[in-house]
């Protein structure tokens, strides 16, 4: 209390100043991550020829996994020649993961073998037993808690031929702590199976676990201790995670508090929605369902199965340029004129530079942002700019052409100010996540997810800007290039 009575205003909290330093130590953690995988890389390390793995794949956790176990690894199809290294452990992944055993097992820098969800080929198993070959076999597999033989997936199956053991009257060890897998060894201590708490159906997707890569560093850490250039640093392994996570948290809280002080656009968050013609919303609707009922024929007909992915991921650009086609006029027309305020630019771009390189590196750390769907690389290349071009071209116009509606008094339009059309826009990709969680349909569920992140993250991306600033290029190329980061970590 001041001498004349009067109360001293409080000071308001330094909230941009606090959100600036959050976005730095998040963009240089970030950044770090990116780079600290590359540490401990040498000639001298093991190689684990990966064979089969043909989707994405998260190189950057599982080098960082893999050098921390003191490995290098490659991925490579079936049929091509192992790497040039002294000591190698081949790993067979999917359906087809046993043929690596007869294949390369009289190789004489082959020293062992590890597959990863494998099914049983009965050619691919002859002549193998607890004696042949004489080296370590691992298996990894999804949870198997069958009582009987006729309930055994083949993993077990496989186990059981190739080590002689009976997993029924087994007992096996837990491994892992909460989410602890179950392992079997043989008595001569060089087969392995190794099944986890949670089903897998998809062999590529289970790189991607935490859980997995820990569990595959220790034992390659145990089983190839003479030939490792060092000791497994499962220190580096779950630190390489936790902080992943914990950057992305602290740099959505620092984007969050930093427009917690940012005024709001009058165009870019209007209340009031634009009247939508009921033909507009059978057009968007129509095309949903139609997609929908063509991801169900699919799921029990199995027909389109491999570019259902593709499907999925180009889905919001149809519906984009349905919009863009619908609202074309208001591109054009110079009713309800919309100039920017210059003072927004500045902030628009900054925004839309922290938004993009936040995406950016957390993808990165998650996918390795090859388009595995086109084989040759130049075409990839093309095709990823390609549709950056038309996704931000189409962005771009349906934001100015809401933000010149809402101008003119008529509310705001199209995807960007109208959340129910926006809404329509999920029904193929939420079809196709339902209906691929019945048995056999992994290919549709991942399809399905793969659209969610093409439909929904771009949006999330823009929104900010699209809200807190007049400017309608910006966020339009913001969201073209998260739209392409997807399509890269997706296909």
């Amino acid at each position: 209390m001041s001498q004349t009575g009067k109360q001293q205003p409080r000071r308001r909290a330094p909230i941009v100043e606090i959100s600036l330093i959050m976005m730095a130590v998040s963009l240089i953690t970030l950044i770090i991550l990116c780079l600290v995988p590359g540490a401990g890389k040498s000639t001298k390390n093991p190689v684990l020829a990966i064979y089969g793995d043909q989707g994405n794949f998260p190189s950057l956790s599982f080098r960082n996994t893999m050098h921390a176990a003191g490995f290098e690894y490659e991925l490579l199809n079936y049929g091509n020649d192992l790497p040039d290294a002294s000591d190698i452990v081949v790993v067979g992944v999917g359906e087809d993961a046993a043929y690596v055993i007869n294949e390369y097992k009289n190789d004489p820098h082959v020293i062992g073998f590890v597959l990863i969800c494998p099914e049983y080929n009965e050619d691919f198993l002859t002549g193998l037993s607890s004696l042949d070959p004489v080296c370590d076999v691992a298996i990894f597999a999804g949870r198997d808690n069958a009582d009987n033989v006729a309930g055994m997936k083949d993993a077990r199956r496989i186990y059981e031929r190739i080590s002689g053991d009976d997993t029924l009257f087994g007992t096996p060890v837990k491994r892992g702590g909460l989410f602890a897998s179950k392992v079997y060894f043989n008595n001569a201590q060089n087969r392995m199976l190794s099944l986890s708490c949670f089903t897998v159906n998809d062999a590529n997707k289970l790189f991607f676990s935490p859980l997995f890569q820990n569990e595959f560093a220790g034992y390659l850490s145990v089983t190839y201790i003479d030939e490792s250039t060092r000791e497994t640093s499962f220190g580096r392994i779950n630190a390489w995670f936790v902080l992943a996570w914990l950057a992305t948290a602290f740099a959505a809280v620092a984007v969050l508090l930093y427009l917690s002080n940012m005024g709001l656009s009058q165009t870019g968050s209007d209340p009031k929605k634009a009247p939508v013609s009921k033909w507009v919303f059978g057009l968007i609707g129509g095309i949903s369902i139609a997609v929908a009922i063509g991801v169900i024929a699919t799921t029990f007909s199995h027909m389109l199965l491999g570019a259902m992915p593709m499907i999925q991921a180009l889905l919001p650009l149809v519906f984009m340029l349905s919009l863009f086609i619908i609202n074309f006029t208001w591109i054009t027309t110079k009713d309800g004129k919309f100039i920017a305020s210059k003072k927004t630019f500045i902030p628009a771009v900054f925004l839309a530079v922290i938004i993009g390189l936040f995406t950016m590196l957390i993808i990165s750390l998650a996918a390795d942002l090859k388009v595995h769907f086109i084989n040759d690389a130049g075409m990839s290349s093309g095709f990823i700019v390609l549709m950056f071009i038309v996704d931000a071209v189409l962005a771009t116009g349906l934001i100015y052409a809401s933000r010149k509606s809402s101008t003119a008094g008529e509310g705001a339009k199209n995807c960007f100010g109208n959340r129910l059309i926006f809404a329509l826009m999920f029904i193929p990709c939420a079809a196709a996540v339902l209906f691929g969680l019945i048995p056999g349909s992994t290919g549709v569920f991942y399809a399905g997810l793969g659209g969610l992140a093409a439909t929904g993250l771009p949006y999330l991306a823009v929104i900010p800007v699209v809200r807190h600033t007049d400017r309608s290029l910006v966020p339009g190329v913001l969201h073209g290039i998260v739209y392409a980061l997807i399509l890269a970590a997706a296909l």
